[in-house]
């Protein structure tokens, strides 16, 4: 029995020590997660300042694909050709929706010279992550056999 009495002392001795010491690690470590997450930010704080940093630079999240075409709407009788600037734009942002794309179009010659330019503005909302497709009237001047487009302002909402 006395053999026994010495294990079991040293047990209850050694399980008293673990467990003030576990419970003291365990208070330290709770103590440093409530803090870390007390620091962090709310989620409506951070989509807020990635809306903010988005809108700095908008232009650089707006892409876009565009043609020029020619289309007859005049009636049975009368020839009405009617020119279009078509395509689409694209809003790579997360957060920042974008509106009021303005777009530069320089018509070139066969020799590549420019002969002329034209400004168009698409009003239209461009939601993050979404395309929209667009069609405006323009008027291209004569013997145009290339043209080149550029994004040169766009507005967030």
């Amino acid at each position: 029995m006395k053999k026994a009495v010495i294990p079991i002392i040293a047990g209850v001795v050694f399980g008293i020590i673990g467990f003030y010491s576990g419970k003291s690690v365990g208070y330290e470590n709770g103590k440093r997660t409530t803090e870390r997450l007390q620091n962090l930010k709310p989620i409506e704080d951070i989509r807020a300042e990635l809306r903010a940093r988005e809108a700095e630079s908008i232009t650089q999240f707006i892409s876009g694909k565009a043609g020029v075409s020619q289309v007859d709407e005049g009636s049975f009788f009368e020839t009405k050709i009617v020119q279009y600037f078509s395509g689409s734009l694209t809003n790579s942002a997360v957060m920042a929706t974008v509106k009021d794309v303005r777009l530069n179009v320089d018509f070139y010659s066969k020799t590549n010279t420019k002969i002329g330019n034209q400004e168009i503005v698409i009003y239209e909302y461009i939601k993050p992550g979404s395309t929209i497709n667009f069609k405006e009237q323009i008027n291209i001047p004569e013997k145009v056999e290339d043209f080149k487009f550029q994004i040169i302002d766009a507005k967030p909402e």
